[in-house]
């Protein structure tokens, strides 16, 4: 739902999450009087591609020659998210579809993450830099502050847990290209695929699906 009013908006969307009990609702905020406004709005949407996989993709390759000189230990860690299990490889990458869904391409996006560290693990295999993809639970961010999540979340900390742990651990301990959550490594699908989506049911936090 798209609204100019900030305050009023969270307040209509509060009001439809509680009579309809459908939570797959979210507010993004445009004044469509303006003509500006109008126009970055749907530019913001490519925010996602630009943050998760171009920003991502670009910053590695950039960096990789200071790892390749910290070689053997050296490691690249990208935090993905447990929603690729919703989600297959898709070359829709801009989501051109006729009505956005950020959650959907949010999915899409980590789920190119992880292929392409398992890329980089298989061309840079002999560098000596070790790849690794994970995914931190339902964390207590501001983003999923907006949710309902009551006391289903985790803190700042256990969501970094794995992230420090992989940056600890003996490389000879890891799995280069592999897909980790609660330091272990994860399956990256699940067995049961339906019209093209895998079943959303990875592991929470005190929290079930």
């Amino acid at each position: 739902m798209i609204c100019r009013n900030k305050e009023r908006g969270e307040a209509s969307l509060t009001k439809i999450h509680s009579v309809t009990g459908n939570k797959n609702v979210y507010l993004e905020v445009s004044d469509i009087s303006s003509v500006n406004d109008v126009k970055s709005f749907p530019s913001r949407y490519e925010l996602s591609l630009a943050t998760n996989v171009l920003g991502t993709y670009t910053l590695t390759e950039l960096m990789l020659p200071l790892p390749e000189k910290a070689a053997p230990d050296a490691r690249v860690i990208t935090v993905s998210s447990g929603g690729i299990y919703r989600y297959l490889l898709t070359t829709d990458l801009h989501f051109s579809g006729d009505t956005f869904d950020g959650v959907l391409q949010c999915g899409r996006n980590k789920r190119v993450q992880v292929a392409m560290t398992e890329k980089w693990a298989e061309m840079y295999e002999d560098k000596g830099v070790g790849f690794y993809s994970m995914h931190p639970g339902l964390a207590k961010t501001p983003g999923m502050a907006k949710r309902s999540f009551e006391g289903k979340l985790r803190s700042s900390e256990e969501g970094a847990d794995t992230v420090i742990w992989l940056a600890l651990q003996p490389k000879e301990k890891l799995v280069s290209g592999a897909f980790y959550f609660d330091r272990a490594e994860e399956p990256k699908h699940l067995a049961i695929v339906r019209h093209q989506e895998v079943s959303f049911c990875y592991r929470l936090h005190n929290c079930e699906t």
